[in-house]
């Protein structure tokens, strides 16, 4: 069902499932010459930036028309972009980028925006237990047996399954169930699983709904997975339209900085497109998450790494390892790095060498 929200300067839709926010206010650009496009985007907080960049007008002042989109999972997200319905999504660049390119869907990405540069893995997931159905944070084995919801084929099952492995645990001993990351709080609070892994804001409404009875068993730990987020496009077209992704990027990139300097604004924004949010989970689940769009050395290991470990495990199939290219076209990120420092300038320092990096893959 379309839903109509009305914020001032523009017209906006939003419905979790595929429904199209539309934007209109033009900061004195003619429409003839707004360029329009569609991003594709998941409903959760690492849509953020999109949001953001619509409610504080980034984009319009850049001559840029943005649709944005919201669905329920990366794959989707992928699913989408493949059939034609957007020029560009968001996605993580390691996993779901990595399940595309396997199964034919040559995307790339183009520009990041979720991500914790000096690390190899640090991932913005949990997995979130019920404490009366004997899950203890001190004891990972009690995890083993227990009925799991998780989606399958995510970021999220890939920690979840590298969790298992950093604790020498036989995750075949649990029975995992596949469910929408937005029904995560109601499945585990209703009893209906024992634990979840989902992401935000799902993580932080889950431990507020269980109160006492949560157990956060690992929250955004560092050395399970690479959890990069970004725009990512067809690897073709991205080659076709650098100056259009320059400009969309500058303004993912203005919107990234506005997060990591106004959580609280941004996590009120967030209440206005995600439906039933409380902006109390934003604002938790946004301490537990990193916004610096920079590709480190640490990020492209970690990334490439996430990929090739998902062939091992027979996640997908692949004829070869997965190389930096495979990931990410710097072209963009380049370009606005270049000619906006100023976007950057509240980051730390970035590593030299992968070895200097923190959050090292498990073995």
């Amino acid at each position: 069902m379309l839903r109509s929200r009305s914020p001032s300067r523009r017209r906006l839709f939003a419905a979790v499932a595929g429904a199209t926010l539309g934007i209109v206010g033009f900061c004195g650009v003619a429409h003839a010459q707004m360029k329009e496009v569609t991003f594709i985007v998941v409903n959760n907080l690492f849509s953020t930036p999109a949001f953001v960049a619509v409610e504080n007008g980034y984009w319009e002042k850049l001559g840029l028309n943005v649709k944005i989109k919201l669905t329920a999972s990366g794959s989707q997200v992928t699913k989408a972009l493949q059939a034609g319905e957007a020029q560009f999504g968001h996605a993580a660049l390691s996993t779901t980028i990595a399940s595309a390119r396997a199964g034919g869907n040559m995307l790339t990405g183009v520009m990041p925006y979720f991500n914790a540069a000096e690390y190899v893995a640090l991932g913005g997931r949990a997995i979130i237990g019920r404490k009366d159905r004997g899950i203890d944070a001190a004891n990972p084995k009690s995890m083993e047996g227990k009925k799991i919801g998780y989606l399958r084929g995510s970021t999220n099952d890939v920690y979840l399954r590298q969790w298992f492995k950093k604790h020498k645990l036989d995750i075949s001993k649990s029975t995992l169930i596949n469910l929408p990351v937005a029904d995560m709080p109601i499945s585990i609070t209703q009893g209906v699983v024992d634990a979840v892994v989902p992401w935000e804001p799902y993580s932080s409404q889950a431990i507020r709904e269980l109160g006492p009875n949560g157990v956060i068993a690992s929250r955004s730990e560092e050395g399970l997975v690479s959890d990069v987020i970004g725009v990512v496009a067809n690897q073709d077209w991205i080659k076709n339209n650098y100056d259009l992704l320059e400009k969309f990027s500058v303004g993912v990139a203005q919107a990234a900085q506005f997060i990591r300097q106004n959580p609280r604004k941004a996590a009120e924004i967030d209440t206005r497109y995600i439906d039933g949010m409380n902006v109390e989970d934003a604002v938790a689940g946004f301490k537990t998450l990193h916004w610096d769009p920079r590709m480190s050395v640490c990020t492209i290991a970690g990334t490439v790494a996430a990929g090739n470990q998902m062939i091992k495990d027979g996640l997908i199939k692949q004829d070869r390892p997965f190389v930096p290219t495979d990931f990410i076209d710097p072209t963009v990120l380049n370009r606005v790095q270049q000619k906006h420092p100023e976007l950057f300038a509240d980051l730390p320092p970035l590593p030299k060498t992968v070895a200097d990096c923190k959050g090292q893959l498990i073995n």
